[in-house]
Protein backbone atom coordinates (compact mmCIF):
# COMPACT_ATOMS: atom_id res chain seq x y z
CA UNK A 1 0.00 0.00 0.00
CA UNK A 2 1.29 3.48 -0.85
CA UNK A 3 2.25 5.71 2.08
CA UNK A 4 -0.02 8.43 0.73
CA UNK A 5 -2.97 6.05 1.11
CA UNK A 6 -2.15 5.51 4.76
CA UNK A 7 -1.95 9.19 5.60
CA UNK A 8 -5.65 9.89 5.49
CA UNK A 9 -7.99 11.47 7.99
CA UNK A 10 -9.98 8.26 8.32
CA UNK A 11 -6.96 6.08 9.04
CA UNK A 12 -5.84 8.47 11.77
CA UNK A 13 -9.40 8.46 13.11
CA UNK A 14 -9.51 12.23 13.37
CA UNK A 15 -12.83 13.76 14.29
CA UNK A 16 -13.68 17.24 13.14
CA UNK A 17 -13.98 18.54 16.68
CA UNK A 18 -10.54 17.08 17.54
CA UNK A 19 -8.93 18.70 14.53
CA UNK A 20 -10.49 22.05 15.37
CA UNK A 21 -9.18 21.82 18.96
CA UNK A 22 -5.56 21.76 17.76
CA UNK A 23 -4.35 25.31 17.22
CA UNK A 24 -1.26 25.49 15.04
CA UNK A 25 -1.15 29.27 14.95
CA UNK A 26 1.77 30.98 16.64
CA UNK A 27 1.02 33.22 19.57
CA UNK A 28 1.78 36.93 19.36
CA UNK A 29 4.92 36.40 21.45
CA UNK A 30 6.08 33.54 19.22
CA UNK A 31 5.52 35.66 16.10
CA UNK A 32 7.56 38.46 17.66
CA UNK A 33 10.40 36.01 18.30
CA UNK A 34 10.17 34.76 14.74
CA UNK A 35 10.27 38.27 13.28
CA UNK A 36 13.14 39.44 15.49
CA UNK A 37 15.30 36.39 14.79
CA UNK A 38 14.52 36.52 11.07
CA UNK A 39 15.62 40.16 10.92
CA UNK A 40 18.85 39.48 12.80
CA UNK A 41 19.64 36.42 10.72
CA UNK A 42 19.07 38.26 7.44
CA UNK A 43 21.40 41.06 8.44
CA UNK A 44 24.11 39.34 10.48
CA UNK A 45 24.24 35.61 9.73
CA UNK A 46 23.10 34.92 6.17
CA UNK A 47 25.57 37.30 4.46
CA UNK A 48 28.53 35.60 6.17
CA UNK A 49 27.39 31.97 6.24
CA UNK A 50 29.17 30.85 3.06
CA UNK A 51 32.45 32.52 4.02
CA UNK A 52 32.39 31.12 7.56
CA UNK A 53 31.63 27.63 6.28
CA UNK A 54 34.47 27.69 3.76
CA UNK A 55 36.95 28.94 6.37
CA UNK A 56 35.59 26.75 9.20
CA UNK A 57 35.44 29.99 11.15
CA UNK A 58 33.69 30.00 14.50
CA UNK A 59 30.87 32.62 14.48
CA UNK A 60 31.76 34.52 17.66
CA UNK A 61 30.38 37.85 16.47
CA UNK A 62 27.03 36.38 15.49
CA UNK A 63 26.74 34.49 18.78
CA UNK A 64 27.31 37.72 20.68
CA UNK A 65 24.37 39.28 18.87
CA UNK A 66 22.20 36.23 19.49
CA UNK A 67 23.11 36.38 23.18
CA UNK A 68 21.93 39.98 23.32
CA UNK A 69 18.59 38.80 21.93
CA UNK A 70 18.41 36.18 24.70
CA UNK A 71 18.69 33.22 22.35
CA UNK A 72 21.44 31.35 24.21
CA UNK A 73 19.13 30.76 27.16
CA UNK A 74 15.75 30.80 25.48
CA UNK A 75 14.00 28.14 27.55
CA UNK A 76 15.71 29.06 30.82
CA UNK A 77 13.63 31.06 33.31
CA UNK A 78 14.50 34.73 33.73
CA UNK A 79 15.51 34.16 37.35
CA UNK A 80 18.45 32.12 36.04
CA UNK A 81 19.48 34.58 33.35
CA UNK A 82 17.38 33.18 30.52
CA UNK A 83 14.66 34.63 28.33
CA UNK A 84 11.90 32.37 29.65
CA UNK A 85 10.34 31.48 26.29
CA UNK A 86 8.40 28.30 25.63
CA UNK A 87 9.63 25.42 23.50
CA UNK A 88 7.62 26.48 20.44
CA UNK A 89 9.31 29.89 20.42
CA UNK A 90 12.64 28.08 20.82
CA UNK A 91 11.88 25.80 17.86
CA UNK A 92 10.80 28.75 15.74
CA UNK A 93 14.04 30.60 16.55
CA UNK A 94 16.17 27.58 15.65
CA UNK A 95 14.26 27.20 12.39
CA UNK A 96 14.96 30.81 11.45
CA UNK A 97 18.66 30.47 12.27
CA UNK A 98 18.97 27.17 10.40
CA UNK A 99 17.47 28.71 7.26
CA UNK A 100 20.64 30.77 6.94
CA UNK A 101 23.34 28.76 8.71
CA UNK A 102 22.96 25.29 10.20
CA UNK A 103 26.30 25.69 11.99
CA UNK A 104 25.05 28.57 14.11
CA UNK A 105 21.83 26.66 14.76
CA UNK A 106 23.82 23.69 16.11
CA UNK A 107 25.82 25.90 18.47
CA UNK A 108 22.71 27.61 19.80
CA UNK A 109 20.86 24.30 20.12
CA UNK A 110 23.69 22.57 21.99
CA UNK A 111 24.23 25.27 24.59
CA UNK A 112 20.47 25.56 25.18
CA UNK A 113 19.25 21.98 25.17
CA UNK A 114 22.07 19.71 26.37
CA UNK A 115 24.02 22.12 28.57
CA UNK A 116 21.70 24.75 30.04
CA UNK A 117 18.66 22.51 30.41
CA UNK A 118 20.35 19.64 32.28
CA UNK A 119 21.83 22.10 34.76
CA UNK A 120 18.40 23.70 35.19
CA UNK A 121 16.75 20.29 35.66
CA UNK A 122 19.32 18.51 37.82
CA UNK A 123 21.86 21.05 39.04
CA UNK A 124 22.18 22.38 42.57
CA UNK A 125 21.42 25.99 43.45
CA UNK A 126 25.14 26.71 43.57
CA UNK A 127 25.70 25.12 40.16
CA UNK A 128 22.89 27.18 38.67
CA UNK A 129 24.35 30.39 40.04
CA UNK A 130 27.88 29.57 38.94
CA UNK A 131 27.27 27.99 35.54
CA UNK A 132 23.67 28.35 34.37
CA UNK A 133 23.34 32.12 34.74
CA UNK A 134 26.38 33.03 32.58
CA UNK A 135 25.48 30.29 30.09
CA UNK A 136 21.90 31.52 29.72
CA UNK A 137 23.09 35.10 29.34
CA UNK A 138 25.47 34.03 26.59
CA UNK A 139 28.52 35.19 28.52
CA UNK A 140 30.03 31.71 28.11
CA UNK A 141 29.34 28.71 25.87
CA UNK A 142 28.66 25.10 26.73
CA UNK A 143 29.55 21.74 25.18
CA UNK A 144 28.15 18.24 25.71
CA UNK A 145 30.46 15.23 25.95
CA UNK A 146 28.64 11.94 25.45
CA UNK A 147 29.85 10.39 22.19
CA UNK A 148 33.02 8.30 22.12
CA UNK A 149 35.06 6.70 19.32
CA UNK A 150 33.55 3.26 19.86
CA UNK A 151 30.13 4.36 21.06
CA UNK A 152 28.74 7.26 19.05
CA UNK A 153 25.79 8.32 21.20
CA UNK A 154 25.35 4.81 22.61
CA UNK A 155 25.26 5.41 26.34
CA UNK A 156 25.35 1.65 26.98
CA UNK A 157 28.87 1.41 25.60
CA UNK A 158 30.66 4.30 27.29
CA UNK A 159 34.26 3.62 28.30
CA UNK A 160 34.95 6.92 30.06
CA UNK A 161 35.17 6.17 33.77
CA UNK A 162 34.89 8.35 36.85
CA UNK A 163 36.39 6.76 39.97
CA UNK A 164 35.69 8.18 43.42
CA UNK A 165 38.76 9.55 45.19
CA UNK A 166 37.75 11.12 48.49
CA UNK A 167 35.62 14.17 47.73
CA UNK A 168 36.54 14.07 44.05
CA UNK A 169 36.31 11.83 41.00
CA UNK A 170 39.19 10.88 38.73
CA UNK A 171 37.95 10.81 35.15
CA UNK A 172 39.65 9.01 32.26
CA UNK A 173 38.46 8.52 28.71
CA UNK A 174 38.04 10.13 25.31
CA UNK A 175 35.06 12.00 23.95
CA UNK A 176 34.50 12.52 20.23
CA UNK A 177 32.56 14.90 17.99
CA UNK A 178 32.23 17.53 20.71
CA UNK A 179 30.46 20.53 19.20
CA UNK A 180 32.04 23.85 20.24
CA UNK A 181 34.94 21.97 21.83
CA UNK A 182 37.77 24.40 22.47
CA UNK A 183 35.40 27.37 22.33
CA UNK A 184 33.25 26.24 25.24
CA UNK A 185 33.87 27.26 28.83
CA UNK A 186 31.61 24.64 30.41
CA UNK A 187 31.41 20.96 29.47
CA UNK A 188 28.79 18.41 30.51
CA UNK A 189 30.77 15.16 30.68
CA UNK A 190 29.01 11.79 30.91
CA UNK A 191 31.02 9.06 32.61
CA UNK A 192 30.38 5.61 34.05
CA UNK A 193 30.70 5.65 37.83
CA UNK A 194 29.74 2.06 38.57
CA UNK A 195 28.20 -1.07 37.10
CA UNK A 196 25.41 -3.11 38.65
CA UNK A 197 23.49 -6.10 37.26
CA UNK A 198 25.28 -5.75 33.94
CA UNK A 199 24.13 -2.16 33.63
CA UNK A 200 26.21 1.01 33.62
CA UNK A 201 25.60 3.76 36.14
CA UNK A 202 26.24 7.00 34.28
CA UNK A 203 26.83 10.33 36.00
CA UNK A 204 26.91 13.82 34.48
CA UNK A 205 29.71 16.14 35.57
CA UNK A 206 30.04 19.87 34.99
CA UNK A 207 33.64 20.45 33.92
CA UNK A 208 35.22 23.84 33.35
CA UNK A 209 37.23 24.25 30.16
CA UNK A 210 40.36 25.23 32.07
CA UNK A 211 40.41 22.03 34.15
CA UNK A 212 43.88 20.42 33.97
CA UNK A 213 43.67 17.12 32.10
CA UNK A 214 40.78 18.22 29.89
CA UNK A 215 42.34 18.71 26.48
CA UNK A 216 40.95 19.51 23.07
CA UNK A 217 42.89 17.75 20.35
CA UNK A 218 42.07 17.14 16.70
CA UNK A 219 39.35 19.05 14.90
CA UNK A 220 36.96 16.98 12.81
CA UNK A 221 37.06 17.89 9.12
CA UNK A 222 33.46 17.79 7.99
CA UNK A 223 31.72 18.09 4.64
CA UNK A 224 29.33 20.72 5.97
CA UNK A 225 28.43 22.79 9.02
CA UNK A 226 32.11 23.60 9.25
CA UNK A 227 31.63 26.76 11.32
CA UNK A 228 30.24 24.54 14.07
CA UNK A 229 33.56 23.01 14.97
CA UNK A 230 33.75 19.51 16.43
CA UNK A 231 36.72 18.20 18.37
CA UNK A 232 37.99 15.11 20.10
CA UNK A 233 38.50 15.65 23.83
CA UNK A 234 40.87 13.26 25.63
CA UNK A 235 40.20 13.19 29.38
CA UNK A 236 43.42 12.15 31.06
CA UNK A 237 43.50 11.69 34.81
CA UNK A 238 41.71 14.87 35.73
CA UNK A 239 39.99 15.46 39.01
CA UNK A 240 36.37 16.60 39.22
CA UNK A 241 35.14 17.72 42.63
CA UNK A 242 32.01 16.13 44.03
CA UNK A 243 30.38 19.56 43.76
CA UNK A 244 30.55 19.29 39.96
CA UNK A 245 28.17 16.32 39.82
CA UNK A 246 25.12 17.56 37.93
CA UNK A 247 23.07 14.37 38.05
CA UNK A 248 23.52 11.35 40.29
CA UNK A 249 23.96 7.95 38.65
CA UNK A 250 21.27 6.73 36.31
CA UNK A 251 21.00 3.18 35.11
CA UNK A 252 21.72 2.62 31.45
CA UNK A 253 20.17 -0.63 30.31
CA UNK A 254 21.00 -2.60 27.19
CA UNK A 255 18.27 -0.62 25.40
CA UNK A 256 20.10 2.65 26.05
CA UNK A 257 17.33 4.07 28.21
CA UNK A 258 18.12 6.05 31.34
CA UNK A 259 16.20 4.81 34.32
Amino acid sequence: MRLSNLLTRDNFRFKEEQAEAVNFELTEEQRMVQASVREFVAGEIAPRAHEYDEQARFPREQLKGLAELGLLGMIIPEEWGGAGFDTVAYAVALEEIARADASVCVIVGVTNSVVCYPILSFGTEEQKKKYLVPLARGEILGAFCLSEPQAGSDATNLKTRAVRDGDSYVINGTKSWVSSGGEANTYIVMAVTSREDNKNKVTAFIVEGTTPGLTVSSIEHKMGQRASQMFACPLQMFWAAKATVCAWPSTVSTTGALA
